[in-house]
């Protein structure tokens, strides 16, 4: 059988018209009777919300199921998970929830990549991450990280990007604007002057990465006026510091002239 074969019985199983599918995945009713008819193919983002919609896996929308044999409801290690999650409080079971969500993200977005060659989409599509709490330049900003989306990317995009956030603040000014979005390449290797984000103490930061002499971390603000924002870390301080990745602007940045105007 077919994908459009399928989609309709499976629309028809639900009880649903062409026109109250579409209207629940945000399309016309002829974009619905095109997929049905195999006439055209839906992108990943409606393979997503099809199968979200029709309340089924995207294993059982595109037919690539490599067994039959039903599961049990639930396993040992399915039971011991539920179990634990009702011994915890609403704190823990909002962390749960959080990561869950992350976690869910990011496998239907990976799922969905791999089902491209398989019902054949007319174009290649590529999605990345985009976190929308703004990582600062220059101020304290919570980390934040169920709060991002998967963005529809084009070739201008680099290829090494992994992910995109919003910057907040002036302190990379002029390489960075207030509002502007960059593409970031995480677990990157950091030079001295590279801008990367990063994360002290459950706040990120979008600075210039240096090392003084005395192995203190110093991130540095571009902006010689935001000079007061840089974020000072000795090596002994005990601060939880990790590098997010690198921003990717295209060229490399001199640390500015100010910072070492006392040495």
């Amino acid at each position: 059988m077919d994908f459009g074969l399928r989609l309709k019985n499976y629309r028809s199983k639900r009880n649903m018209t062409q026109h109250e599918l579409a209207s629940a995945v945000g399309v016309s009713t002829v974009c619905i009777g095109n997929w049905e008819r195999g006439a055209r193919k839906p992108t990943l983002d409606m393979l997503i919300s099809l199968s979200s919609v029709l309340n089924i896996s995207i294993d059982s929308l595109v037919g690539v199921s490599v067994s039959n044999v039903e599961e049990p409801i639930l396993s040992v290690d399915e039971m011991t998970l539920l179990n634990n999650y009702k011994e915890l409080d609403s704190y823990g079971r909002k962390a749960v929830d959080t990561i869950c969500l992350l976690e869910k993200k990011r496998v239907d977005a990976e799922k969905a990549k791999s089902y491209r060659k398989v019902i054949g989409f007319q174009k290649s599509e590529r999605y990345i991450p985009h976190y929308t709490t703004p990582s600062a330049a220059g101020f304290n900003v919570p980390l934040d990280g169920a709060d991002f989306e998967m963005m529809l990317v084009d070739e201008s995009v680099p290829d090494d990007a992994d992910f995109s956030v919003d910057i907040q603040g002036d302190s990379m000014y002029p390489y960075i604007n207030d509002g502007d979005m960059v593409y970031v390449k995480k677990d990157a290797e950091l030079q001295v002057g590279d801008v990367g984000i990063f994360c002290v103490d459950g706040a990120m930061y979008c600075k210039q990465y240096y090392i003084d002499d005395n192995n203190n971390l110093i991130l540095v603000s571009a902006n010689p006026n935001r000079r007061n924002s840089n974020v000072f870390v000795s090596f002994d301080s005990g601060s939880n510091v990790k590098a997010l990745g690198k921003v990717l602007l295209g060229k490399h940045i001199e640390l500015p002239d100010y910072l070492f105007e006392d040495e």
